[in-house]
């Protein structure tokens, strides 16, 4: 395929809640650009994105996915991803990869919770956004409300770009075009707000339209992509996949209006120099030193890992030797390809602005970045807001041989998913995966099994922590003899505890050298050790000052293994002494429900320990709803939550903080680790 001028292509992403429409669309578009002679269906199992056992199994997306059409001789590479909020991780990993998200919304559920999660982290990133609103087919009488619902969510900055018409058998322009009438009225006064806001981003255009101009599209081109860049412009796209109203005027507007890489904001780099971190703004030109980043990394049983990659300036060749970040040793890159959700074709370049995937290099990860010259050693991708996952779930391998496959699998996981941890807990000797939801954790374990691997879980594991409340002081002497030469170490400390959040610190008080400054490493590694396993209930110890203020050494029995156990022992003995307690972690949940089950949600949180501190109404019939409740008693909510609202209810969550957990929630915990 051949390699096109960064201002010919487009990056779009295509995000939204599951269920709103955004495969279909993705491929109905790919279907009216003619690079499908037949229009894949989710249900059906046929959708160029929904390729996995796992997602044709449930017929929703789980992993991002990479589409490519050409309309008017410009190319879009779309982005289909996840919608569920247990993968959302996914979600915000691609988003540095384009220049535009258009969130996809179905008018019958409105704007969701996962809908304002994406539209929040895009705002924070100045990712200009476009709404698709799906399923005008289905009739156009809720399209006022869902409008002012719209409006209310995202301001007056949303505004159409196109109409429906015909009860959504059709659409109709209203940037260029005046004249018609709509579903939602005179095509007339649509035209004029849309007109006012991007004009006046222009004095002079602004000065020609006050004296009676009307601008054409070269005119309004420059200004309407800026008002996009800047938020002050969200357009609105009618579309019905299914029925393919809208679809091709979709196409139109993507490749004519939205911004391309050398329009866009440019995504944020920086570089790191003595200490001090300063902008890099790249250039999208196919000319200069390579600039890339992978954004998305999955697997093949052929090609092995496949790194998803976007050039931002520069040429990527197959062939080429590439520096990972700072790093000394280059990696050459043999195999580079153009993806069609799972259809591969070999490229031989991947030009400025433009996406694409490395296969083979197993040296590659997500977020690394890729350049060719060593003046670029010091550019660094700005970090990503990712979740922190906090559902938690034992898995427990059948067989011995199945344990090394269980490995592998979920260390290819953890490689795709930056939302999901796995690891080894040497307390209780259990193999433990976190994820983002109960949804999120079922499907790594389908993952596991449709690898023909036999595993079992147990109920999900809270990260609880323990913690003091108050100042003690604690002392061990470690004494060991045994015939040969001895150990020995005495240490005196005194633990304090610090603000929530704080972490630990280790200070050295000793004075007159009673404990020599080389055995203060042993000490710390000890504490640390105690503190990793946990004492009160098995749990990691948080927000801790730890003082070292006297001991004694031997001149000949003295060595670090010993000074390690003492270091050890002295913190669980002024621990258990400083008011130990146990502390929870606190979700913050935002709720999106319909009004007439704001009374069964809000008395469901209440049982939960839960507290709603904020609730708002919108003009569509639905509540936001904003709580804190401990993620203990969130095991089964989702299905509770669907079964109170009928289906319509949704729920995003994220770690708000960690609180003192209540006395019987401890003595329940405490009780069950001495049992152990």
């Amino acid at each position: 395929m051949a390699t096109l001028s960064p201002a010919d292509l487009r990056n779009v992403l295509l995000a939204g809640s599951r269920s709103s429409g955004k495969t279909t669309l993705a491929e109905a578009l790919l279907f009216r650009a003619g690079e499908t002679s037949r229009q894949g269906d989710v249900l059906a199992g046929t959708s160029k994105s929904d390729a996995e056992p796992e997602e044709r199994a449930h017929h929703f997306s789980v992993y991002a996915s990479l589409l490519h059409a050409t309309q008017r001789g410009k190319r879009i590479n779309l982005l289909d991803l996840p919608g569920a909020p247990g993968f959302i991780g996914q979600a915000i990993s691609c988003m540095p990869a384009a220049e535009t998200m258009l969130l996809v919304l179905d008018p019958a559920t409105g704007i969701d919770s996962t809908s304002r999660w994406l539209l929040k982290i895009a705002r924070a990133r100045a990712l200009p956004v476009a709404v698709i609103v799906s399923h005008i087919g289905e009739g156009t009488g809720s399209l006022p409300a869902f409008m002012s619902e719209l409006t209310e969510a995202l301001g007056r900055a949303c505004l159409p770009i196109n109409l429906p018409t015909g009860n959504g058998t059709g659409v109709i322009g209203c940037l260029l075009n005046r004249d018609g009438e709509s579903d939602l009225g005179p095509v007339e006064g649509f035209h004029t707000k849309l007109l006012d806001s991007v004009v006046e981003l222009d004095d002079t255009l602004m000065e020609r339209y006050l004296e009676g101009e009307e601008p054409n599209y070269d005119a309004l081109h420059p200004p309407f992509e800026r008002a996009m860049d800047e938020g002050h412009v969200i357009p609105v796209c009618f579309t019905d996949a299914r029925t393919g109203v809208g679809v091709e005027a979709l196409l139109d507007i993507i490749v004519q209006h939205f911004p391309s890489p050398p329009e866009g904001n440019p995504r944020p780099f920086h570089i790191d120099e003595g200490g001090e971190r300063r902008p890099f703004v790249y250039e999208s030109d196919s000319d200069k030193p390579l600039l890339a980043r992978v954004f998305h990394v999955t697997s093949d049983a052929y090609l092995g890992k496949i790194c998803f990659v976007r050039v931002y300036q520069g040429t990527l060749r197959a062939g080429d030797k590439l520096f990972i970040g700072d790093g000394g040793k280059p990696v050459r890159v043999s195999h580079l390809l153009r993806m069609q959700g799972l259809e591969r074709t070999e490229e031989t370049e991947i030009g400025a602005g433009d996406l694409g995937a490395i296969a083979k290099v197993d040296e590659l990860h997500m977020g690394d970045v890729l350049h060719d010259d060593e003046a670029l050693n010091q550019v660094h991708a700005e970090e990503l807001p990712y979740p922190k996952p906090l559902h938690g779930l034992a898995v427990v391998p059948k067989t011995r041989s199945d344990e090394d496959k269980v490995a592998d699998v979920l260390a290819r996981i953890r490689e795709e998913d930056p939302t999901f941890d796995a690891h080894f807990d040497g307390a209780t000797g259990e193999l433990v995966i976190h994820g983002l939801s109960e949804l999120h954790l079922n499907l790594v374990i389908e993952r596991i099994r449709n690898r023909g691997i036999q595993v079992e879980t147990k109920p999900p594991k809270i990260a609880y922590l323990e913690t003091l409340s108050a100042k003690a002081e604690g002392h061990y002497r470690h004494k060991k003899q045994s015939g040969g030469a001895g150990q020995f170490g005495e240490v005196m400390l005194r633990v304090e505890p610090l603000e929530r959040g704080a972490g630990f610190e280790f200070v050295d008080k000793v004075v007159g050298g009673v404990i020599p400054k080389g055995f203060m490493p042993a000490i710390e590694k000890g504490v640390r050790e105690i503190m990793r396993q946990g004492i009160l209930a098995g749990y990691p110890i948080e927000d801790v000052r730890v003082t070292i203020y006297d001991g004694k050494t031997h001149a000949v029995d003295s060595k670090e293994i010993a000074f390690r156990t003492a270091g050890k022992f002295a913190f669980r003995d002024a621990y258990l002494k400083a008011k130990p307690l146990l502390l929870e972690p606190i979700v913050e949940l935002d709720v999106v429900t319909p009004h007439d089950s704001v009374g069964a949600v809000t008395g469901d949180l209440s049982s939960r320990r839960g507290r709603v501190y904020a609730s708002e109404v919108t003009n569509a019939g639905s509540a936001l709803m904003k709580a804190q409740l401990p993620l203990s008693e969130m095991s089964d909510y989702e299905p509770t939550l669907k079964n109170m609202t009928r289906g319509r209810g949704s729920f995003t969550m994220e770690l708000s903080h960690y609180d003192a957990a209540p006395k019987q929630v401890m003595e329940a915990l405490v009780a069950e680790h001495k049992a152990r």
